[in-house]
């Protein structure tokens, strides 16, 4: 079973390629600190912060708590993922979760979705999933290759370590 996260407020960008590899991540920007302390003792998630302050208090809590120093998310992720098996960067389009709302995702065929997708969309892509919490349409675009090149960089980082 994969880690859960609750990401800080400025952790989005992170919080959302976590997603996109199926790590079910809370993250909202409205969350305190208190907030995030008691998701993370209440649903036994991983506390991911820049904030060496909150971080400190975390741990003093006995809540485990990852502090994100690096300045990229490449560098991010691979903190984060350190340690973890290789399967679990092996993207799959099934796996992933929305990168807007953390909902899960369902495969839905090219007749559900005509209406709600662009038509050059429809031309070029037969496979789509749609978030089953905010209904967000997904399909396998360019994003997903720069996604897909992302995950196999860090494997090979993780791999190397």
């Amino acid at each position: 079973m994969k880690d859960k996260f609750v990401a800080d407020g400025m952790l989005g960008s992170l919080a959302r390629k976590l997603r996109i590899f199926g790590y079910d991540t809370i993250y909202e920007t409205d969350l305190n600190n208190d907030k995030i302390l008691d998701i993370a003792q209440t649903d036994d998630r991983i506390i991911l912060t820049s904030n060496r302050k909150f971080h400190q208090n975390a741990t003093k809590q006995m809540v485990n708590c990852i502090l994100l120093i690096e300045e990229n998310d490449y560098e991010r992720l691979c903190n984060v993922l350190d340690g973890k098996r290789k399967e679990e960067l092996r993207l799959s389009p099934k796996d992933t979760r929305c990168s807007i709302c953390n909902g899960e995702m369902n495969q839905v065929t090219k007749n559900e979705i005509s209406n709600l997708v662009p038509k050059e969309v429809l031309k070029y892509q037969e496979e789509y999933y749609r978030c089953t919490s905010c209904g967000k349409i997904y399909w396998i675009g360019g994003h997903w290759q720069r996604i897909y090149a992302l995950s196999e960089k860090i494997i090979k980082k993780i791999q190397q370590t």
